[in-house]
């Protein structure tokens, strides 16, 4: 599978027919960011997001205003609000939210379409599900780095819903032409059916292990598991049970996680 098929490709799994294969995810977001005008606010999600969404638009000179989350899930009411409080440029965010929480993305494109604001959804954590739909972004965004579904270790894209925003994203696209990665890119791309798989079953099994804990957001497509806890007690029996299951945890509070005292089982990391 050449660039070619590697685009074709990427264009069903998006709905995007405007496409670029970049070096990195975050040559994407940086692209992408720099169609806002620098007397225009940028949104990004108070949790649930990925670390580099507050510090590009630092580095481009753009004022960032969080959006509320319930639990990484963006808040509509608090959105709303943003929207009529300030002049957006654009509101970037991930679905599913850290990785674990869907977010209400044909409702987030509405509210954000009445208010002139583009809409940059982050796919890395939902390429090939239901969750990566571009009927509700102007763009695209994902990685293909370590521990992303696309698991490449390099690499990332950007798509748009209409040629002349493609036209303008372009301009500042560092695209990836090494063919040897385009080939390792397009093998993790025709294994992403059986990767989905694999991570649902594990994530499946850890919440059945796991049904009397409080797991957050336990319904939603999602790639890592996010667990509670009330006491020390209960946060070392969590740790305790991802040490001798072999599971990769992190702590939360975290950014790109959840804001609030959890463990982290990153079942994408397997």
């Amino acid at each position: 599978m050449g660039k070619e098929e590697i685009l074709a490709e990427l264009q069903k799994l998006t709905g995007h027919n405007h496409l670029e294969i970049t070096l990195r995810g975050d040559a994407a977001i940086t692209a992408a960011i720099f169609l806002v005008p620098k007397d225009k606010i940028l949104l990004i999600p108070e949790e649930g997001g990925w670390l580099s969404y507050p510090k590009i638009p630092k580095k481009l000179g753009l004022k960032v205003v969080e959006v509320k989350c319930d639990d990484a899930r963006i808040n509509l009411k608090d959105l709303q609000q943003k929207l009529q409080e300030h002049p957006c440029g654009a509101l970037l965010y991930q679905n599913p939210g850290g990785y674990f929480a869907e977010q209400p993305m044909e409702e987030i494109y509405q509210l954000c379409q009445k208010n002139q604001c583009l809409v940059i959804m982050d796919v890395s954590g939902s390429i090939g599900t239901k969750l990566c739909n571009g009927k509700y972004a102007d763009i695209l965004v994902g990685s293909f780095g370590e521990w992303k579904l696309v698991e490449a270790k390099v690499g990332g894209f950007i798509s748009c819903k209409n040629q002349d925003l493609f036209e303008k994203v372009k301009k500042h696209v560092a695209i990836l032409e090494d063919k040897k990665i385009l080939k390792i890119i397009s093998q993790k791309i025709e294994e992403l059916p059986q990767r989905i798989s694999f991570l649902t079953r594990k994530r499946d099994k850890i919440m059945e292990d796991l049904k009397r804990s409080e797991v957050v957001h336990k319904q939603d497509v999602g790639f890592v598991v996010i667990v509670r806890y009330n006491d020390q007690t209960e946060k070392e029996n969590l740790i305790k049970y991802c040490n001798d299951n072999d599971l990769p945890w992190t702590e939360c509070p975290r950014y790109i996680r959840l804001n609030k005292p959890a463990i982290s089982i990153e079942v994408k990391r397997l």
